[in-house]
């Protein structure tokens, strides 16, 4: 027995591996064991099998210890005990949408100068990447970086850096640097106005000492949200094409010249809702925010944008324009609705055929004020988008045609006479001169005019010569 017993282990010494101290070695070549390893088994055709169960066997097993492993057939997972109890082991790395981008070479391959990136995914740029003399096809993939300022895209190619169409674009924290005279940062288009294009914190576009084509164009999509960037470049955004809503919030907007502007609104443009709040252009000469004749606009807000050494701040719009309310921009009077008419020295005669009804006064009035109204012969008519409480004040002038003239004056809305409150005098002699004065308030909505009319109170008289009158509806 004993020298069976001896055999058995120079057999395991020998064929299957090594035994020394307490490192057991298994292999087929008699190598000796890792010292650092209880266990050291090396194959190149077969591997380690470890007890296999099903669940109900492995919760059988009594006090298991720390770190027991077996493999669940229930589960077909690998199975740890540990903090009391049994685990599942994770045997795949888990999937990730983030590709980390340190040079070119972290890209897609260029095709015909264009990188086009996968759609699934989100890539992360950490440091200047330049990519010349290409550009990026964003494809519905997002760009981000971490450190606005560090980490971007370069490229001195024909056009935008950065491109898309009919998909939606997010980026955050990155910078563009568009490096040659014929290059811009964006080129971002949607025809289907279904997409959204938000360019958040940090996604700066800044020249590098040679003058470029600017920030680019952004055509089209559902919304365009602009918001905490900065801009150092000499030409600014360009917004075209169909679109339902931009907003440009909190950007830092230097370095326009040669004739840009800030924001520009193209031809091309329609568009919903604009609004610009709390950016700020600071630039000498040059346009802050310009609107193009042919773009429609069907409402547009403005507020505490500062503009700072710019030579015109707005273009093509101003305070008064129907579209648009402005509220405490610097140089930029806050939005008012005013119309004024009047007449002076008027010799044409208001007819009043019968007693107690008024007629509309006659005569050529000359037009004082068109702020969101518009007038005409003793009509305004307001043309703000949104609905006002108005205040109306009439003062008539003239001479009383009879004796005991007694006279009315009120305001008709849409042709239509409101009888009061009006405007009376006391009886006059005839040849007297005349003054009635009325105020009034009254809610006015798109399309609603406002005339001025006259009536005699108790005695036929075939008319009468307003010589003056001022008319003015105010907010």
């Amino acid at each position: 027995m004993k020298k069976l017993f001896l055999l058995f282990l120079l057999t395991i010494n020998t064929s299957a591996g090594l035994l020394m101290a307490q490192s057991v070695g298994i292999n087929a070549t008699g190598a000796l064991p890792d010292p650092k390893a209880m266990l050291d088994v090396s194959s190149t055709s077969s591997g380690l099998l470890i007890p296999r169960m099903t669940t109900a066997q492995r919760d059988a097993i009594p006090s298991p210890p720390v770190g027991l492993q077996v493999f669940n057939t229930t589960t077909n997972m690998l199975n740890l005990y540990k903090a009391g109890q049994w685990e599942a082991v994770a045997l795949t790395a888990p999937t990730t949408n983030l590709v980390h981008v340190y040079s070119m070479a972290d890209l897609p391959a260029p095709a015909g100068n264009a990188i086009t990136l996968d759609a699934s995914k989100m890539y992360v740029f950490s440091g200047i990447v330049n990519i010349s003399p290409n550009y990026l096809n964003l494809n519905g993939a997002n760009l981000r970086g971490t450190d606005p300022s560090k980490d971007g895209v370069l490229s001195m190619v024909s056009g935008a850096v950065l491109r898309s169409t009919g998909v939606s674009v997010f980026m955050e924290n990155l910078v563009v640097l568009p490096a040659s005279g014929s290059t811009k940062a964006y080129d971002f288009a949607d025809a289907t106005g279904t997409k959204f294009c938000n360019l958040f914190s940090g996604c700066s576009v800044v020249e590098i000492g040679v003058p470029s084509l600017g920030v680019g164009t952004i055509s089209g999509f559902q919304a365009i949200t602009i918001t905490l960037n900065y801009w150092n470049c000499q030409d600014g955004l360009k917004v075209a094409g169909n679109v339902g809503k931009f907003c440009s919030a909190t950007n830092f907007v230097v370095g326009i010249a040669g004739g840009g502007a800030g924001i520009e609104f193209m031809p091309s443009l329609v568009i919903n809702d604009i609004d610009l709040s709390n950016n700020y252009f600071i630039y000498p000469g040059q346009t802050g925010v310009k609107v193009n004749v042919g773009a429609t606009i069907d409402r547009g807000r403005m507020t505490t944008n500062m503009f700072r050494g710019v030579g015109t701040y707005i273009s093509g719009f101003d305070s008064y324009t129907p579209a648009w309310e402005m509220r405490q921009n610097t140089y930029i009077p806050n939005t008012r609705a005013l119309g004024s008419v009047y007449l002076n020295s008027n010799t044409a005669p208001t007819a009043l055929p019968v007693p107690n009804t008024f007629y509309k006064i006659a005569g050529a009035t000359t037009t004082a004020k068109e702020q969101r109204f518009a007038a005409s012969a003793n009509r305004l008519t307001y043309t703000g988008k949104e609905g006002i409480t108005a205040k109306v004040l009439i003062v008539m002038g003239a001479k009383s045609p009879i004796i005991n003239g007694d006279f009315s004056i009120a305001i008709a809305k849409n042709g239509v006479v409101i009888p009061f409150p009006n405007g009376s005098m006391a009886a006059a002699s005839n040849n007297q001169s005349f003054q009635v004065t009325l105020t009034t308030e009254l809610d006015l909505a798109t399309g609603d005019y406002l005339e001025a009319f006259v009536r005699t109170n108790n005695i036929s008289s075939s008319s009468l010569v307003v010589e003056e009158l001022q008319f003015r509806v105010t907010d």
